[in-house]
C-alpha cells in the first residue's frame, strides 16, 4: 500500500476531485494495481503516511485545505487529515483535525488499543488544538478506533519545532 498525492485524472488515476488529491494505491506482490483511490475535495489534499489497521484496513494521514468532497469539518487553512479505509479502499470515516492556523500530520501508527497515534505540527491554539508554546509546535494526537480525539499535546518552545 502506498500513499501520496496526485493532480492527474487519467492513466492509473481516476476520481480526482480537483487540484491535488490524496492518492492511495494498493499493489499486489508483483506490483500490479489492485485498487486506487483519489481522496479529497476541490482544494489541496495530500497524504503523507499510511499504516495497516487491526481490522485489515488502512489509516491515512496528511493535510487538507478542502471542506467538500471527501473532506468535512475543516477548521480553516490547512488541517491535519486522517482517513480510515477498509481493505477495499472504501472510506469508513475521516477527520479534519486542527484550528485556524496550519496543522499538518506527517506520521500515523496503529496503537495497541486499536486506536491511532498521529504526529505532525501545528501553529494553532484553538479548535482541536491547545497548549501552543509559540510558532509551530510538534503535535501528537491520540484517536480512538472511530477517529475521536482521546488526547492531544503540543511540544516545543517559542520557535519552530
Amino acid at each position: 500500500i502506498v500513499a501520496g498525492y496526485t493532480l492527474s485524472n487519467n492513466g492509473d488515476v481516476s476520481g480526482n476531485h480537483g487540484y491535488y488529491d490524496a492518492w492511495v494505491v494498493k499493489l499486489d506482490g508483483a506490483g500490479n494495481i489492485q485498487w486506487q483511490r483519489a481522496l479529497g475535495g476541490e482544494d489541496l489534499d495530500v497524504a503523507t503516511a499510511i499504516a495497516t489497521t487491526t481490522d485489515g484496513g488502512y489509516i491515512v494521514a496528511g493535510r487538507t485545505v478542502s471542506n467538500d468532497g471527501d473532506v468535512s469539518g475543516n477548521h480553516g487553512d490547512f488541517d491535519a487529515w486522517v482517513i480510515k479505509l477498509d481493505n477495499a479502499g472504501t472510506i469508513q470515516w475521516q477527520r479534519a483535525l486542527g484550528g485556524a492556523a496550519h496543522d499538518y500530520a506527517y506520521a500515523i501508527a496503529t496503537a495497541t488499543d486499536g486506536g491511532f497515534i498521529v504526529a505532525g505540527y501545528t501553529d494553532s491554539n484553538d479548535g482541536d488544538v491547545s497548549g501552543n508554546h509559540g510558532a509551530n509546535d510538534a503535535w501528537v494526537v491520540k484517536l480512538d478506533d472511530a477517529g475521536n480525539i482521546q488526547w492531544q499535546t503540543e511540544l516545543g518552545g517559542s520557535e519552530d519545532e
